[in-house]
């Protein structure tokens, strides 16, 4: 026989019609609200008294609770564990592949305006080219960024472009992230990046994963990425660990990890 208790914890319409939602412990009702996806905090203190003489119930009170708890639904899965909130992986992964198409056009943007164009040997007569030790057909150059196509080859300051890729991908990943809760890449795949209370991770959260991602991605050949964001608990990788993030499904965002 099961004993999972009556009324679990979770979050439901908030019974005192102040929030949207209000989180029930198991036992009574707490001071955790939502609306519209942003946590608050709002006690459950007593309303005034009606106008008539049987005084206005106390929403703190054992008795009140208890006659207001929530329904068990009967298609709630007793005995089974929680629901986690950070099992989306297959989401992360389908939003990487997204934003990794979205960057890649644009670095074509940022790159073949600002590029010369120069036959293949033009280029080889440029200090520190050469052709490429796999393929002589192929040039290769130690200080520029280049884009061959057939005898045409597109080159371009590589520090200047390696600056506007990393401009990009801050203002991309940092910026959009902390002020919007996630890339273009989890807003279609309906996922966030927030905190563990649910809120928007902000600008230096934000930053620290954005950095953090060459550990998690290029330098690793994002091994490291795939396999921590796989094991630890809350599905993160190391940039998440280090700002102490999380990403969920977006019904989640809002709402405190550690009541789920």
């Amino acid at each position: 026989m099961s004993d999972a208790p009556p009324n679990p914890p979770r979050w439901s319409p908030d019974p005192l019609g102040r929030h949207e939602y209000r989180y029930w412990d198991g036992v009574q009702w707490t001071e955790h609200v939502s609306d519209n996806g942003m946590v608050a905090t709002d006690p459950p203190i007593s309303p005034p008294p009606g106008s008539g003489s049987t005084p206005a119930p106390n929403p703190s009170s054992s008795a009140y609770a208890a006659s207001q708890a929530p329904a068990y639904p009967a298609s709630y899965p007793t005995g089974s564990a929680r629901r986690d909130p950070t099992a989306v992986l297959g989401r992360r992964y389908g939003a990487f592949f997204i934003d990794l198409a979205i960057c890649l056009v644009a670095f074509s943007l940022l790159f073949f305006p600002f590029a010369k164009e120069r036959s293949a040997a033009e280029t080889l007569r440029l200090p520190g080219c050469h052709p490429s030790s796999s393929d002589s057909s192929r040039v290769e150059c130690d200080n520029r960024a280049i884009i061959q196509l057939d005898d045409t080859v597109y080159e371009a300051n590589g520090g200047a472009f390696l600056l506007l890729v990393a401009l990009f991908t801050f203002l991309y990943f940092g910026v959009v992230e902390a002020f919007f809760g996630g890339s273009l890449g989890k807003q279609m795949t309906g996922i966030r990046v927030v905190t563990n209370d649910g809120r928007r991770i902000g600008l230096w959260r934000s930053a620290v994963r954005w950095l953090l991602f060459v550990v998690d991605g290029p330098l690793t050949l994002f091994l490291c990425g795939i396999i921590t964001s796989a094991v630890s608990k809350g599905h993160r990788r190391v940039g998440d660990m280090a700002a102490d993030s999380y990403v969920v499904h977006r019904d989640d965002a809002g709402r405190p990890l550690s009541l789920l």
